[in-house]
This record gives C-alpha cells, structure tokens and sequence, in this order.
C-alpha cells in the first residue's frame, strides 16, 4: 500500500497536513514542508527530510512524466543532498531515497504507486493554488493530470 501524506511547516517550525493549513505559508517564495512518502509501512521519506515542498512536488510531478516514458527519472531534494529516484521494472516500480549514507528502497505496484502520487500531487497543487494564488502550479498539475 502506498500512502503519500504533505505538510507545510509553520512559523512555529511546526507541520501541518497541507489539507488542515488555512492560512498562506510564512514565507511565499521559499514554501517549507515535507512529503511522507511510505510503501507498506515502510517510510522512504518524512519530515525529517523537509525542504522547499513546492518545488519538491514539481520535481516529482516531472518525475512522473519521465519514468511514464523513458522508464527511470531521478531528481535532488531542492535544498538538501537528498537523491529520490522511480525505476520502472515490469509492473512494479522501484523507489529509492538515497539520505547521505542511507539509502531506502522500496518496490510498489506501478499502477497503485502513480495513482497515489498523481492523487497526492494534485491535492497539494489545489490547497496551495486555494493558499497562495498568485503562484501558478499550473505546469505540475497538467503532468499529474496525464
């Protein structure tokens, strides 16, 4: 099972799930928070991996669109040495977060992977288009929308 959960970080350092937050991030141009990323209970990703969520999530959307076609995509964190990478094999696809000297590797049905990013990416793309209008996520939800 593969579940995808955002947080946006507060002024207080805080997370909050993207869908709870009611008010603009502190800070429009450098958005802060966290994609949980986690395949039958095991975490790839959480918020201890925090960064610039937005750009995180555009990344990821071009990511997806990649691997659709060519079979493999690979993206760094925006601000951190962080590696996240998606590897078609078959009908499964191999998701690896290499997080300094640990990395995390995990295989998930394609169809229920891309289907929880698609659905995950597009959730977040509305919240922050409802939060903070005057940044156009236009580009990623199309490639989420594909």
């Amino acid at each position: 099972m593969v579940e995808i959960e955002t947080f946006l970080k507060g002024a207080d350092g805080g997370f909050v799930q993207v869908e709870a937050c009611r008010t603009p991030p502190p800070d429009l141009d450098y958005i802060e928070g966290a994609i949980r990323l986690s395949v039958d209970g095991l975490e790839i990703i959480g918020t201890e991996e925090w960064d610039y969520v937005d750009q995180l999530w555009c990344y990821i959307a071009e990511m997806v669109t990649k691997m659709q076609s060519s079979g493999y995509a690979e993206t760094y964190f925006p601000d951190q040495p962080i590696k996240l990478s998606f590897r078609a094999a078959g009908p499964r696809v191999l998701v690896t977060a290499k997080i300094g000297e640990e990395t995390k590797t995990v295989n998930a049905s394609s169809a229920d992977f891309l289907e929880a990013v698609k659905a995950a990416g597009l959730i977040f793309f509305r919240k922050m288009s409802d939060l903070v209008p005057a940044n156009s996520y236009a580009e990623a939800q199309q490639e989420l929308s594909v």
